[in-house]
């Protein structure tokens, strides 16, 4: 049997050359298959992105057509973007139609063409878009302006604290997708369709009302920021549970003993943990304070109070003090002219904190409230353009020169103003401001033409809810709310309906 020697190979050698090739071999076919997959998945993401492409540009290319065969390329363009009250809702006749009417549809020797953009009921985020959208490709040769008025429905309080995957998408939304006329507009339609809110704090207001304002000035029109003005002395925040202290002093404050309950109010807001629960009801305790001060004839130290209330109140449907602060940093950052609409209706309210007697509801302000707001627009617009207003329009007169709107009678909006500030109204705590402002409103609409029986059913629910210790029943609050959707509250009941309607409020009236 031969020697294994230098140069014959052993067997474990030859094993292990065999093993070696093979381990090779698999390497090889490895390595090639992995290559493959990914000059498959570079393929791919290379088609994705160009189908991608050719269909923002092919959307971009309508918008195009869209904006350059529009009729009224010689027009002056009067955008508008904000929520409902840029609607001119519960009226529905608009903030930038009263601007056109006040200059008499005319301006920089054109005709004035609004092209209002409020998306009612919705946070900056989608009205930027829809902004940035209506912008990009507008005429540039022609004037026009774009009048802000937004951040009532932020609910700043509500998504400020997102999750980690919340906070990636919202910086891909800002870095990436708002560049994108197409898929910014996808992404949207999805988060609504799934209700995926994402982020919703200061950051967020401030990017994308930055965004609308430098879409305006890429666009060549000139953007009008406003504050945004709230009633602050009219709306009780609502969350949390009554407690006996809370209790004992609006007992003295409805009685008219104002320097007792004020003091009782600042204990209580100092130590919370003194009344079991208040610790959840500060935004309340300050609101009530607030309005005590008030009645004392100290609006100065009232409107620190009602401010921190609506600074902390968890609810959203009003913008925050805060917001405010950015909207004046924008403008001065920006040069760009700033209507103060918040100093402007402290300034017209008798006592500097405005309520009822400017708004007919949280947020939206009544005839003589959009009036002033849309002729302090118009003074700025003026001032850019060299425009002249219209004097002869005073007060709310000019609400009604601008025809029907999308309501048929004068009472439908305080009937609506009146069914709003219920619908949001059901809370553990006593409201008796919400309930005077709901009362004053259908009260008003049962003395206009065209007043339908929702309106003394909305009374006899304000009434009953006095006697509920200023609180409206949870049971009650449901059937309201049931009884028609969303707060448009405007068919009238039927004979049947309105039968069931009595016997149902008669059982509450009577006791429960």
């Amino acid at each position: 049997m031969p020697k294994s020697g230098k140069g014959t190979p052993s067997a474990v050698n030859i094993s292990r050359k065999r093993g070696f090739s093979y381990n090779i071999g698999v390497k090889k076919i490895l390595v090639r298959r992995f290559r493959s997959a990914a000059a498959l998945l570079l393929a791919f993401f290379v088609a994705f992105a160009a189908l991608a492409l050719l269909a923002e540009g092919l959307y971009r290319l309508s918008l195009f057509g869209s904006a350059r065969f529009a009729e009224g390329q010689g027009d002056f363009e009067l955008y508008a973007m904000g929520e409902s009250s840029m609607e001119g809702s519960p009226f529905y006749r608009s903030p930038p139609a009263i601007v056109s009417l006040l200059f008499s549809h005319t301006l920089a020797g054109r005709n004035l063409r609004v092209i209002n953009l409020a998306y009612g009921g919705n946070s900056v985020y989608p009205q930027a878009i829809k902004t940035i959208r209506a912008l990009k490709y507008r005429n540039r040769a022609a004037p026009a302006a774009l009048l802000i008025y937004s951040g009532h429905n932020e609910n700043i309080l509500g998504y400020a604290r997102a999750a980690l995957p919340q906070r990636a998408y919202e910086l891909f939304k800002r870095r990436v997708l708002i560049h994108s006329l197409l898929f910014s507009e996808a992404a949207l339609r999805l988060e609504r369709r799934f209700l995926f809110y994402g982020v919703r704090d200061l950051a967020h207001y401030e990017h994308y009302l930055r965004a609308a304002i430098e879409a305006a000035l890429d666009a060549g029109a000139v953007p009008i920021v406003s504050t945004l003005a709230s009633n602050i002395s009219g709306v009780e925040p609502g969350e949390g549970r009554l407690t006996p202290g809370i209790e004992r002093a609006l007992g003295l404050e409805l009685a008219g003993r104002y320097g007792e309950a004020a003091r009782q109010y600042s204990r209580l807001a100092e130590d919370p943990a003194s009344d079991a629960g208040a610790s959840s009801l500060l935004p309340y305790l300050e609101y009530r304070l607030g309005r005590c001060l008030q009645s004392m004839g100290k609006p100065a130290a009232a409107k620190e109070h009602l401010l921190k209330a609506l600074e902390t109140d968890p609810l959203p449907f009003r913008a925050k003090p805060s917001q405010n602060e950015v909207i004046r940093g924008l403008a001065e950052e920006y040069g760009i002219p700033l209507l103060d609409a918040e100093k402007l209706f402290a300034g017209r309210s008798a006592d500097g904190l405005p309520g009822s007697d400017l708004f007919v509801d949280h947020v939206h302000p009544d005839a003589g409230g959009y009036m002033l707001l849309s002729g302090a627009f118009a003074g700025l617009l003026g001032r850019e353009f060299g425009g002249k207003v219209r004097r002869d329009l005073p007060g709310p007169s000019a609400m009604s020169a601008l025809g029907s709107g999308r309501l048929s009678d004068k009472s439908t909006p305080y009937l609506l103003a009146g069914t709003y500030v219920l619908w949001f109204s059901w809370s553990s705590v006593p409201i008796p401001d919400r309930l005077a402002l709901a009362e004053k409103n259908f009260r008003r609409a049962l003395k206009l033409p065209g007043a339908n029986n929702l309106a003394a059913v909305g009374l006899r629910v304000v009434v009953l809810s006095r006697k509920n210790r200023n609180m409206i029943p949870e049971e009650v609050y449901d059937w309201f709310k049931g009884k028609r959707f969303n707060f448009e509250y405007l068919q009238p009941l039927s004979a049947e309906e309105l039968a069931a309607a009595d016997k149902f409020l008669r059982g509450w009236e009577s006791g429960g």
